[in-house]
């Protein structure tokens, strides 16, 4: 079980709780000092989690005990017919995505898979896809057009992979490349941001129509440490660095950058995770039923007026 730094305080209780209920047995004493732990711990959690930070939001996101990309396709798709490989280089792990039906709604279904556990988290590069992962998406964007099927994408990557293989085989082409066919596809796009939304490997996958994050989430061109460490020459001043980058899910949807906020149980998702990939699936069906029957071209239309309206400074208003 994996403890963040700020979770500590409610750990000694859960820690304090567990010991006493083992030595208790029928001592009334023992059975009350146990209720008023427990008074004590729920009241720390909602305390804790009520007040978080950005940065601790970014720490919740990171969390490995999140659910990962298998988890919200059982709970969005009734089925889901999977593709692989880029049909240039290979196939990458860390993109997974197909044909599925999401209620009355077939769709194109694709996003980012980190991985459940140690051994799938390798495979996946921790959900950091190279190229070939981005031009597969490219490859399901343009089936996605052809059929006339809506696109549904789950984002949950650090970032693209960084390293030479992948600068030499093009990464910055494939995530431009599949920019390029987001602005352009005539076929609604949902975008839902589950965990990490690092850079340009986010980005890749959330030019859509109609933005989702879940509530401790986060999107952002760079990750805290990095920024503190270029801004700051001091990584240690992450939590500094994110505080002003307004990379939470509320920082970006009062920028009118994402439409949509879903809560998530108290500490995050993956202390319920059937409740998160639940709010998850029902925000995908109503975006796809909003958006449903609408012209392609006034799609796309509407689509750049979304992202050139982004940033943009309007004369005489502050900021």
């Amino acid at each position: 079980m994996v403890v963040l730094e700020f979770e500590r305080p409610i750990k000694e209780l859960e820690d304090r709780i567990g010991e006493l209920r083992r030595l208790a047995g029928p001592s009334e004493e023992l059975q009350g000092e146990i209720a008023r732990l427990e008074e004590a711990l729920e009241a720390a959690k909602r305390r804790i989690y009520t007040n978080l930070t950005p940065y601790q939001r970014v720490q919740i996101a990171r969390h490995p005990d999140r659910p990962h990309f298998e988890a919200y396709v059982d709970a969005i798709a009734e089925d889901f017919y999977e593709l692989s490989g880029d049909r240039l280089f290979g196939d990458d792990p860390a993109v997974r995505g197909g044909f599925a039906r999401v209620g009355e709604h077939r769709v194109v279904l694709l996003g980012h898979d980190k991985g459940s556990d140690v051994k799938s988290r390798v495979k996946t590069n921790f959900g950091m896809a190279h190229p070939e992962g981005y031009r597969k998406a490219h490859r399901l964007y343009e089936l996605a057009g052809r059929f006339g099927l809506p696109i549904v994408t789950l984002i949950d990557t650090p970032g693209a992979f960084a390293g030479r293989g992948a600068e030499e085989r093009g990464q910055a082409w494939a995530i431009s490349e599949d920019l390029m066919a987001l602005a352009g596809v005539p076929v609604p796009v949902v975008s839902v941001v589950v965990g990490e939304g690092g850079s340009g490997g986010a980005l890749a996958m959330c030019l859509a129509d109609h933005v989702v994050m879940l509530e401790n989430s986060y999107l952002s061109v760079i990750a805290p440490e990095a920024c503190a460490s270029i801004i700051f020459r001091d990584s240690g001043r992450a939590a500094e660095a994110a505080e002003a980058m307004k990379l939470t899910a509320r920082d970006l949807e009062a920028h009118g950058i994402v439409d949509e906020v879903l809560p998530e149980p108290l500490g995050g998702a993956h202390q319920n995770p059937d409740a998160a990939t639940e709010a998850v699936a029902g925000a995908v069906r109503r975006a796809l039923s909003g958006l449903a029957g609408k012209d392609p071209a006034a799609l796309v239309e509407s689509r750049y007026e979304r992202y050139r309206r982004i940033g943009a400074h309007v004369a005489g208003q502050p900021g």
